[in-house]
This record gives C-alpha cells, sequence and structure tokens, in this order.
C-alpha cells in the first residue's frame, strides 16, 4: 500500500527547531537523509520532496478564471512542506516512518494518508 507522509511547518514546529541548539538542529535535519537512506535500502521510498513554503499560493476559482494569492507564511498557519512516497505492508508502518521526524513531537505535527487505488475509486463511484 501507498502512502503519503506530510511534513508540516507550524508556528508549533518552527518554535521547536528556534529552541534547539545548532548541534540538536543539525541533528534533527539528519533525521530526513537518514529516513530517506533507509527507505531506498529497504525500497519502500516512491518519491520525498521539500516544498518552499516562503513561495506557497493559494487559489480560488474567480469569475474570470483562477485568483492567486500569497498563502499564509507557516509563522501564521500550517504549511506543508515536504512529503514521503512510500510504498509499505501497512498504515502502521507508515506511521512508524513519520514518527521518526522532528515534527512528530509537536501537537499535530505529521499526517500520512494512504493513496487511493483503481479499486478505491471504483468502489465509491
Amino acid at each position: 500500500m501507498q502512502y503519503l507522509i506530510l511534513i508540516h511547518n507550524s508556528p508549533a514546529v518552527i518554535d521547536l527547531f528556534a529552541k534547539m541548539s545548532d548541534e540538536e538542529r543539525a541533528a534533527a535535519f539528519q533525521v530526513y537523509w537518514d529516513v530517506e537512506s533507509d527507505l531506498q535500502a529497504t525500497g519502500e521510498l516512491v518519491d520525498s520532496k521539500a516544498l518552499d513554503t516562503d513561495a506557497q499560493q493559494q487559489v480560488t476559482r474567480g469569475a474570470d478564471g483562477p485568483v492567486v494569492t500569497d498563502a499564509p507564511l507557516p509563522e501564521l498557519t500550517e504549511a506543508v512542506s515536504g512529503y514521503y512516497l512510500v510504498d509499505v505492508a501497512d498504515e502502521a508502518r507508515a506511521a512508524e516512518i513519520a514518527a521518526r521526524f522532528p515534527e512528530a513531537v509537536v501537537p499535530g505535527g505529521m499526517r500520512i494518508a494512504r493513496i487511493w487505488t483503481d479499486a478505491d475509486f471504483a468502489a465509491n463511484t
């Protein structure tokens, strides 16, 4: 089963990293590379990317087409800052991976979502 593990940047996450020493912050950032390396070694990694939280845009449908505005900054709200797409045995394994990230210690810091298959779509149409 494929799961998307979402990394969020929020005021709580920003505060968490701000309170870290330089050494603690370096160790926290190393976790992302360690997880990616481990997932590559097990064959569970499908894809992973970091997202630019400062350049995110909100899009709404206007009368004359898309209306694009700056998204709120992570200092004010929550923004998706990255993801890991994994192919794992079950939800428990996806949760185990998500719990490794530094954001997992703050309320609402990590989310996982199962990727729907063609069978899921067929069953829900």
